[in-house]
């Protein structure tokens, strides 16, 4: 079972989780783009939630900052944490500029926000889960837009469903304590929900 886990938060990382959740945003929604635009959007995506923090990961290895791919401990957190809300902040502010795609803005925003509360719950000396962060954001997401584009109850049961999978996955894994997975999962749940509202 441990390996099932394993495999799971590996598919649901956080570095994976926006490229997939945005390939289905524009593969299934009927946005008004042409499909080169739609991949532009894509390569956008990830190139700023995936290949710019992999690379800093990689670094931050080289340089001896982050001692595994992980980055287990709050201080190996830290770095990677600043690089992706900037990333997050820049990539929201360029879809901006594109108003079709005013839901992966929302969702954009609100990630970056979920990331500015977990980095500073560092100096608090807590750790709050990433990976549930971004599963619950997607479930978040699925939850505002749901009744807009019609999402089938069997989507929204899918995402509950994954969202505990993840959270047992971690817990199962000792990646995280329960007030961490709960902390990560409030966050990625209310903050799409909030900011849609607000923005």
């Amino acid at each position: 079972m441990l390996k099932f886990y394993k495999v799971l938060s590996l598919i649901l990382h956080p570095v994976f989780l926006p490229a997939m959740a945005s390939g289905v945003y524009l593969c299934v929604l009927p946005l008004p783009l042409l499909v080169i635009q739609k991949y532009f959007v894509f390569l956008l995506v990830i190139g700023a939630t995936l290949i710019v923090p992999l690379l800093t990961l990689f670094l931050l290895k080289k340089i001896g900052y982050v001692k595994t791919n992980h980055a287990v401990t709050i201080e190996e957190r830290k770095i990677p944490v600043i690089v992706m809300i900037v990333n997050y902040i820049f990539l929201a502010s360029v879809l901006q500029e594109i108003w079709q795609l005013r839901e992966l803005v929302v969702l954009t925003y609100a990630t970056s926000l979920c990331l500015l509360v977990t980095s500073v719950m560092f100096y608090f000396k807590t750790k709050i889960s990433l990976h549930m962060i971004g599963m619950a954001s997607v479930l978040g997401f699925t939850l505002v837009y749901g009744i807009n584009y019609v999402f089938s109850t069997i989507t929204i049961a899918l995402l509950f469903i994954l969202v505990g999978l993840l959270a047992t996955a971690r817990l199962e894994l000792k990646a995280h304590n329960f007030k961490e997975i709960v902390l990560g999962t409030s966050l990625g749940v209310l903050l799409p929900i909030v900011l849609n509202v607000l923005l």
